[in-house]
């Protein structure tokens, strides 16, 4: 994220917010996508730590970073099961459901109930709109902000128009090479 708030330029590009990935000189695979990060010491451990606490969990996100991210060849981040929110079917060119682990469905509250039960419990969530609305129906437990030193002026917020009383504890700080990576864990007010 961008330190004026944005996730991604208004026509979805992420310009500089990804340099990170590519900043250091420790090698971190991505677990189930065919990709390697060359990051910071730092970052690494931090990279590290967060992929084998998704490594057996499952993946939501909405249809917006699917079709950005071309539903990653297949091969959802994290390897297990993944979940797009939509209200359009899959795409025409889309292979069967056998040959890639994504499935569909209409509701936030689907795709987490879904991906809880796929996987080892821990679920994954990307995409603003998405996390915003895990937000709203007190599903998220954690956020992470990987926040970058750059100002991108427009585009989408992470979080925009949240009607959400929670409140974020501080659990993590970590310091790399051109991000600082952030964790918290979300407070819900009693009922």
């Amino acid at each position: 994220m961008s330190l004026d708030g944005f996730v991604a330029r208004p026509d979805d590009s992420v310009g500089p917010l990804f340099d990170w990935y590519t900043a250091g000189d420790v090698e971190v695979p991505m677990v189930g996508y065919p990709m390697t990060f060359r990051v910071s010491p730092l970052s690494a451990d931090y990279l590290r730590s967060f992929m084998d606490s998704v490594r057996h969990g499952a993946f939501v996100c909405g249809r917006r970073v699917f079709d950005y991210t071309h539903g990653w060849g297949g091969n959802p981040p994290g390897g297990g099961a993944a979940f797009v929110v939509t209200h359009r079917p899959p795409p025409s060119d889309w292979p069967a459901s056998h040959l890639a682990p994504f499935t569909f469905v209409s509701s936030v509250s689907e795709a987490v109930s879904l991906a809880l039960a796929a996987g080892d419990g821990s679920v994954g969530v990307s995409g603003p709109n998405v996390a915003q609305q895990c937000l709203e129906l007190g599903l998220l437990d954690e956020v992470r902000i990987d926040l970058v030193p750059v100002l991108l002026g427009s585009g989408v917020r992470y979080f925009s128009d949240v009607d959400s009383a929670a409140s974020l504890e501080q659990v993590e700080v970590v310091v790399g090479s051109g991000v600082t990576h952030l964790r918290y864990r979300v407070r819900y007010p009693q009922s």
